[in-house]
């Protein structure tokens, strides 16, 4: 029901609730048979619904990429009692990638046809044409394999605004491939002194899944252009990687949460309300399963011993009476 009402309601809400439920449930059910130790398999009627919606040609295309866009991880933690972390993000990765390959060459083709390729106009038609694009192109980079990197450098070379500049970056960010790297430092160079356009550089490395983005972001805490000291800055490193790096963050061994514990306690000293918004990242440590709801635990203790400002000594005291 769910997925005919997303290729068929007359309201463009309903259709866009009915696409997200149907992801929702979907990634909830694999999440559910991964945590069983079942192979993970895709319910039939998610490819059908992502072909239906990727041909419709007559609908907003704003709304066909909002409709296609996963529910994150922070909403999908939202609908279970107990996190299981490690099931829940594996389940949203298998089904992204699922659907890319099973879909591949419907995602091809709408990524062809919506290019806008005129000069850059911040228009409705282009914005709407350009969301549902580079939707498409981020899917078949879920795929990591030659000819979507390379879709991906072509629309990096070709790109004449930042939203498809990003985009590229985006498709390529979390593969371990040479192609992340290049266009990585070729952006770098290009904009390392505008400053808000490299905070989506610094923020991009920070929510990357890659096994090395906890050393990577360490790393660039010494870079000549980071600041603690600049709130949009430390936002799209640190900030970024705790509340959007959910893999990263929420990593077994517990090094995300030390990490970002460490970074609460220095920020405190020199922006009490971007610390507190830090350890804000902390608040649903009881809902997860064991051992990161004592690992959570254990960092927020860790933030509590330290002399705080008022700002995060409220946040952490709260999280931890809760």
């Amino acid at each position: 029901d769910l997925a005919f009402l997303a290729a068929h309601d007359s309201d463009p809400v309903n259709r866009w609730d009915a696409a997200q439920r149907s992801f929702a449930d979907a990634v909830l059910r694999v999440a559910a048979g991964i945590a069983a130790g079942e192979p993970p398999a895709l319910p039939p009627t998610l490819p059908a619904l992502v072909r239906a919606l990727l041909a419709d040609d007559a609908s907003d295309p704003a709304l066909v990429a909002l409709a296609l866009t996963p529910p994150d991880l922070a909403y999908l933690a939202g609908l279970v009692s107990s996190i299981d972390a490690d099931a829940l993000f594996a389940a949203r990765e298998f089904v992204t990638r699922e659907l890319a390959r099973l879909d591949r060459e419907a995602f091809e083709r709408v990524y062809a046809t919506r290019r806008v390729r005129d000069a850059y106009a911040p228009s409705p038609a282009q914005t709407g044409a350009r969301r549902l694009a580079n939707l498409c192109l981020g899917y078949l980079g879920a795929l990591d394999d030659e000819p979507a990197r390379a879709l991906a450098v072509a629309q990096y070379d070709a790109a004449g605004n930042m939203t498809d500049t990003v985009a590229a970056l985006a498709a390529v960010n979390h593969s371990p491939a040479a192609e992340r790297a290049r266009l990585f430092a070729r952006f770098e160079a290009a904009w390392r002194d505008e400053p808000l356009v490299l905070d989506k550089w610094f923020m991009l490395q920070a929510t990357s899944l890659r096994s090395d983005t906890l050393a990577r972001v360490r790393g660039l805490l010494d870079h000549p252009k980071f600041s603690a000291r600049n709130p949009n800055r430390l936002r799209s490193l640190v900030g970024a990687y705790a509340r959007r790096n959910w893999p990263g963050f929420h990593a077994k061994d517990g090094s995300g949460y030390r990490f970002v514990a460490a970074q609460t306690i220095a920020v405190d000293r020199v922006n009490p309300q971007m610390a507190a918004t830090l350890a804000e990242a902390f608040n649903l440590w009881r809902r997860f399963d064991e051992p990161r709801r004592s690992l959570q635990q254990e960092a927020l203790r860790e933030i509590a011993a330290a002399e705080l400002a008022p700002d995060v000594a409220e946040v952490v005291t709260r999280a931890l009476a809760d």
